[in-house]
């Protein structure tokens, strides 16, 4: 026995190396119901419930048939017993197989559905993780659409600091401009004042050579 299972060592290896990458919840549970076809499996669930609901119908209708044979066999006479008993045996023969073949159409309309369900995977991981992960979905929106009026308000106040800017810029620009015009206007006014002077000088020199 030890022999047989060291000689097989090998073959969980190999079974290893050539077995399929292993798939998501999700993805097994999705091609499973996608094999399934479970439209297809409800109309025959409904052709089948039907069925059953019909036998059992015609079943109750037997019985209380039967029933009722049964009760004028008890009251017949013993001559009349023995014409009855034949059909009455017959009436419950034809009931027994008729519930034969009711408990075997359900049998098999379960085995049907069961063999198919036998396999199927557990959908509960595979719901929790789309609900885990649609959970996290809307967070990520609702935090996007949070940073998107962040971004729009930074974006105002960045529009808003520009124009400032721009603002200091012109002022800073006007002010160097009349700062350069006073410059020149005090170099206007020493070089008259310097003219005047001068020729004041020149008219005090002219009036002291007379």
């Amino acid at each position: 026995m030890e022999a047989q299972l060291g000689g097989s060592g090998s073959g969980p290896e190999r079974d290893k190396s050539t077995a399929p990458p292993s798939s998501s919840p999700i993805s097994v549970v999705s091609a499973f119901w996608k094999d399934f076809e479970l439209e297809k499996e409800k109309s025959v669930l409904d052709e089948q419930g039907l069925r059953i609901a019909e036998n059992q119908e015609n079943s109750q209708k037997n019985r209380r048939k039967l029933a009722e044979n049964t009760r004028d066999f008890r009251k017949a006479s013993p001559e009349d017993k023995l014409s009855l008993f034949s059909s009455l045996l017959k009436g419950y023969q034809e009931e027994v197989d008729n519930l034969t073949k009711r408990a075997k159409f359900g049998e098999n309309a379960f085995l049907n559905i069961y063999q198919k369900l036998y396999e199927a995977p557990d959908p509960y991981p595979a719901l929790a993780s789309i609900a885990e992960q649609d959970l996290k979905l809307s967070e990520l929106e609702s935090e996007n659409r949070k940073m998107k009026v962040e971004l729009e308000e930074f974006r105002t106040e960045a529009t808003h600091l520009k124009n400032q800017q721009a603002t200091i810029r012109r002022l800073e620009e006007r002010n160097r401009q009349l700062e350069q015009q006073m410059e020149e206007k005090v170099k206007e006014i020493v070089e008259i004042k310097q003219r005047s002077l001068a020729e004041e000088n020149q008219k005090t020199l002219e009036v002291l050579k007379e």
